[in-house]
């Protein structure tokens, strides 16, 4: 559920307005409006924080392999965000000197490998040297009196050394000699890699330090949090103020310490032009889907529904018939009792994720019972008790199962949005515009005998004048109380003018019942895969009548080819149920909902949990 809120507004002293923030903090349960902060203050925290999530990108970005070979430098925190960042900056000037140090070395490597003093020190003697480089075509065009000598050169061009004053031919243009050796460039290029290589070790070693840098970074964002409060608070004349928001079971709790620090409080429901924010309170069981939630980034609109319960229930079974097989389910299940130990072990709580997986790998285990699917086997091949214990109306074996399974989709999109619009009569009763929903949910029922007549079989499935009187009587009452405003004239107005929306609404409950038969079609285009991957795998294998050997490498081949097809099958499983599984709950859904997804979360001013901010990781 959606935890009330009530909306505050708290002035204090001008004098008090350092002090607010922090002790709005300590309170924890405060979420204040955002202001604008300024000043030198808030300036150099900004930097702080901008340098913080460098360092915790550059040192996330190391491989996992590295960090573990590399030994702690002894640095932690802020300390560490600073090396890192002066190592970065040192490998990316080694980085740059090595690319002008290349990019001369390719100029002069024709030029073979000599000590450029050398011209210096004969023009000393009055002997002056000079390089050119030309067609080798053109070496007949060099006037007589000019003294050269040629060099090694690529074939078809030309590389002379020029004794004296004389220029050769407009052909030849100049080269100009190093500053060093070719040798001296190597050994210089050889030294930055020694260099570098090492700067890599030691930010390696800074990142065991991680956990500690993000704690930094944490403390620097919480630091600017309150620093953008301290800067930015209103003020009128000697007096500060706050606004925000805090639940409504918390009020008492800030009322009274208003109280005791002297702060002038006012607390009120929010009113309609208000926007507070979302906090979301679900028992334990519910509460595990919210890390899907959280990795779609939405978040209920404070007055629209929390669908945590309904999207939980639906996505289970999304997952379930998408995987679409029990021994994919089996491995979920080997994972999160492997993620369950490691938590143990570590003497940590297991996280909700991992109690989320558990339960879809059970339903999707459920699946494989009822399909008689397991790793994609056919049926005649399973065990009789797998056999005993599936539908027959869903196994295998019935010829009729594709058939049935896209029943089943149906079914459920109907119940899926028949829920939606219960729902949504349920939230305008007693007004009359209920009677619209009542009229979305008569729609879907006859666009559901629609769908099975249409799509699966028109002779199993006749239209009913049921149905068709559900449609007609539907969209009436949808035209009717859609935009119901109290009047039935100025009402029916309104629907005239959107009465092409209204038709194109009552068309997409077909199509919205219809989309759910992707549930079938992407869970077959999984066992399909499954199927191909054994069959690939039994013609490596061989028969085992074949010579040892050839049978030996023929099974640990197909074994590998299984354990990668299979694995390959699971990724791509879970991509489909992030496309397709959650479209349906986000988009279907949370369409005949009603549901925009435009809220955002409640985010309490609070203190840092006390953690260890140790250098060394496991």
């Amino acid at each position: 559920m959606i935890a009330a809120m009530e909306k505050f507004i708290l002035v204090v002293l001008g004098s008090d307005a350092t002090a607010t923030p922090v002790q709005l903090r300590k309170l924890g349960i405060a979420h204040v409006d955002s202001l604008a902060g300024s000043g030198e203050a808030y300036s150099t925290l900004e930097r702080r924080l901008v340098d913080a999530q460098k360092a915790v990108s550059l040192l996330t970005s190391i491989p996992r392999a590295e960090v573990g070979a590399s030994s702690a430098t002894g640095l932690a925190g802020e300390a560490a965000i600073g090396r890192a960042l002066a190592v970065d900056a040192e490998i990316a000037s080694i980085q740059a000197e090595q690319g002008t140090i290349v990019s001369e070395m390719q100029r002069v490597k024709g030029w073979g490998d000599f000590d450029p003093s050398l011209v210096a020190r004969l023009a000393e003697k009055d002997l002056r040297v000079r390089f050119f480089e030309g067609p080798a075509k053109k070496i007949k065009d060099i006037a007589p009196e000019v003294e050269f000598f040629r060099v090694a050169s690529a074939k078809g061009n030309a590389r002379i050394v020029v004794l004296g004053d004389a220029d050769p031919s407009n052909a030849f243009l100049p080269f100009t000699p190093p500053r060093e050796s070719y040798s001296s460039f190597a050994g210089r290029l050889k030294a930055l890699e020694l260099k570098q290589a090492s700067l890599r070790d030691e930010l390696a070693a800074l990142a065991r330090g991680l956990p500690s840098i993000k704690k930094a970074l944490e403390r620097i964002d919480a630091d600017l949090t309150i620093e953008r409060l301290r800067s930015g608070m209103p003020c009128e004349e000697n007096l500060r103020y706050l606004t925000g928001y805090v639940p409504s079971k918390d009020a008492p709790k800030l009322a009274a310490e208003a109280k005791r620090r002297g702060w002038a409080l006012a607390m009120g429901e929010p009113g309609d032009d208000d926007q507070p924010p979302t906090k979301i309170e679900n028992p334990k069981a519910i509460a595990i889907v919210q890390p899907v939630l959280d990795f779609l980034g939405t978040v209920p609109n404070y007055r629209e529904y929390e669908i945590s319960g309904w999207f939980l229930v639906f996505f289970t079974i999304f997952f379930a018939m998408i995987f679409g097989d029990g021994g994919y389910g089996l491995v979920l299940l080997l994972a999160a009792t492997a993620m369950a130990a490691k938590a143990k072990k570590a003497g940590k709580p297991a996280a909700p994720f991992n109690a989320l997986l558990f339960v879809l790998g059970g339903a999707t285990t459920l699946y494989g019972f009822v399909t008689a699917t397991w790793f994609g086997l056919p049926f005649e091949a399973l065990p009789p008790l797998l056999q005993n214990l599936s539908l027959t109306a869903l196994n295998g074996s019935n010829p009729d199962s594709g058939t049935n399974t896209k029943i089943l989709c149906f079914i459920i999109g109907a119940l899926q949005l028949a829920i939606a619009h219960i729902k949504n009569v349920k939230r305008d009763f007693p007004q009359l515009k209920a009677l619209a929903q009542v009229g979305s949910l008569c729609l879907v029922v006859g666009m559901f005998n629609a769908v099975l007549n249409l799509v699966v079989d028109a002779s199993r499935f006749p239209i009913s004048g049921a149905a068709l009187g559900l449609i007609a009587g539907g969209f009436l009452l949808v035209f009717v109380f859609g935009n119901w405003t109290g009047k039935l004239g100025s009402s029916l107005a309104e629907s005239l003018k959107g009465i092409i929306p209204t038709f194109l609404g009552t068309v997409s409950v077909f199509a919205d019942i219809v989309s759910y038969i992707r549930l079938w079609a992407v869970g077959l285009a999984g066992i399909a895969i499954s199927q191909t991957v054994n069959g690939m795998a039994v013609q490596i294998m061989g028969p085992a009548a074949g010579r040892i050997v050839a049978f030996v490498i023929g099974a640990v081949l197909g074994l590998v080819l299984l354990l990668a097809g299979h694995g390959l099958n699971i990724m791509m499983s879970v991509l489909s149920v992030v496309v397709h599984g959650m479209r349906l709950n986000m988009l279907e859904f949370s369409g005949h909902l009603g549901m925009e997804w435009s809220g955002y979360k409640y985010d309490p001013l609070s203190e840092m949990a006390e953690e260890d901010t140790t250098v060394l990781q496991e």
